[in-house]
């Protein structure tokens, strides 16, 4: 039979205590489950204050408490609750958690005792209170026994159970002089996130990382040098940023209402978006979940896969070389990156008044390419240069231009290597090409 079956009231029936007991323990039954099948983790601290004095004294104990039991009680000291005696620690204690606790319900046993009953499961202290009748023109009043709830703090190397209980700090160590040291990364279980300032300091810092991060794209972006492919992976890193800086900005002026969960969620997914742009296989960490009762180690490995992602570099697939025009129309890319000339490939993006298929099939002829120091002499002796082979499509890394028509330097050949102890890369057109425009680029492998 369950300990909170609702009553069967009848006509006659004689009343005894026990039915009014059984009433309230179906009562509360039926208000915690519909709880627990409304919210996800409806259970923890909406408010935790420490007392920091009592530290220093090899005492632990708080200065106001509020929030829900696991089981759906709830709770607030002081208050309708009484906070709970403070704890006295031995010299010596080290790295245990402090459980605020509450017995259990439990068929069979007591469950309301006097202030000083020894009882474990005494869950509610009995006391005296004086309930003035408030209907109107009545002034009766009577002392009533209330039960106020009973709180108590328990160690993690203590007997827990017949308990209801939330860990609400870690303690590192109880110095020689009595002070009590605490875990300041330690984050009890809670209902929102302005309950911990821890949570609040991680909805502070991603979203301060995001801020930075997207200015920085942004002025970047606004470079008339940088467009194309480039510029469109830009614009996909800084669309993932804005859209989550305004809902963590949104959050944060709103932290009471933020479960740490919907927060697990938010930054979980963002890892995984921005895992697109900055993995090598494009693909996000598999983390290990959330846990109610374990918030430090749920958040650890997201926060660090967001760290490494909001620091990274964002490499770009094309880099522009840009060309500077010299005398009898030599044109000059200097070559900053050195690592370009073996990991990627260089194509030479060109434009002109001439059809297409006859700047397609002329310019490889007419163009000499090579190191800027043996642009003459390829020139005057009509030596053969790096060769330059179209391409029947744009490369994907590269924008389309209607009108462009691309071509690839070939990288086997002896001239090319020379280019590595060369200043630059150098290009010489011959012959007549109106309105002809230049680009190099390096595409990376």
């Amino acid at each position: 039979m369950e300990h909170d079956n609702r009553v069967v009231w009848s006509e006659g029936m004689f009343l005894r205590v026990q039915h009014f007991q059984q009433q309230d323990r179906w009562t509360e039954r039926l208000i915690k489950a519909a709880t627990r099948e409304l919210i996800k983790f409806p259970w923890g601290v909406s408010r935790l204050a420490i007392n920091e004095q009592l530290l220093s004294n090899g005492l632990f104990a708080l200065s106001s408490a509020r929030g829900v039991m696991p089981d759906g009680t709830v709770f607030e000291a002081p208050g309708p609750v009484d906070l709970p005696p403070a704890l006295r620690l031995e010299e010596g204690t080290k790295n245990v958690i402090v459980y605020l606790c509450l017995p259990m319900q439990q068929a069979g046993l007591a469950e309301v005792g006097g202030d000083t009953a020894p009882g474990r499961s005494i869950r509610y202290a009995r006391q005296k209170y004086e309930v003035q009748d408030t209907n109107e023109g009545s002034s009766i009043s009577a002392l009533l026994d209330v039960g106020r709830l009973r709180l108590t703090f328990l160690l993690s190397d203590e007997e827990l159970a017949g308990y209801d209980r939330i860990a609400i700090a870690r303690i590192v160590e109880v110095r020689q002089d009595q002070s009590v040291v605490l875990d300041d990364t330690f984050i009890a279980s809670a209902t929102n996130c302005a309950a911990q300032l821890q949570l609040e300091n991680i909805v502070t810092e991603i979203l301060g990382i995001m801020s930075h991060r997207a200015e920085a794209i942004a002025d970047r972006m606004g470079d008339p040098s940088i467009r194309g492919t480039a510029e469109v992976s830009d614009f996909q890193f800084l669309q993932v940023l804005n859209r989550n800086e305004a809902a963590f900005r949104h959050h944060r002026e709103n932290l009471t209402a933020l479960h740490p969960e919907a927060l697990y969620v938010l930054c979980a997914q963002l890892a995984g978006e921005l895992s697109t742009f900055t993995k090598e296989r494009r693909r996000g960490s598999v983390f290990p979940g959330y846990r109610h009762v374990d918030l430090r180690g749920s958040f650890d490995p997201v926060l660090a896969d967001l760290r490494e992602s909001l620091s990274s570099v964002l490499e770009r697939s094309a880099v522009e070389i840009p060309l500077d025009e010299r005398k009898h129309g030599v044109r000059v890319g200097t070559i900053t990156d050195r690592n370009l000339l073996v990991g990627s490939g260089f194509v030479l993006a060109i434009r002109s008044d001439m059809p297409s298929e006859a700047l397609r099939s002329t310019l490889p002829r007419q163009i000499k390419v090579g190191p800027v120091e043996r642009i003459a002499e390829l020139v005057n002796v009509a030596l053969p240069g790096i060769a330059v082979r179209p391409l029947p499509v744009a490369p994907r890394q590269l924008p389309y231009r209607p009108g462009t028509s691309y071509f690839e330097l070939d990288r086997d050949g002896p001239l090319w290597k020379q280019l590595s102890n060369s200043g630059a890369i150098a290009l010489h057109l011959a012959g007549e090409f109106p309105s002809i425009e230049f680009e190099l680029w390096a595409i990376k492998s």
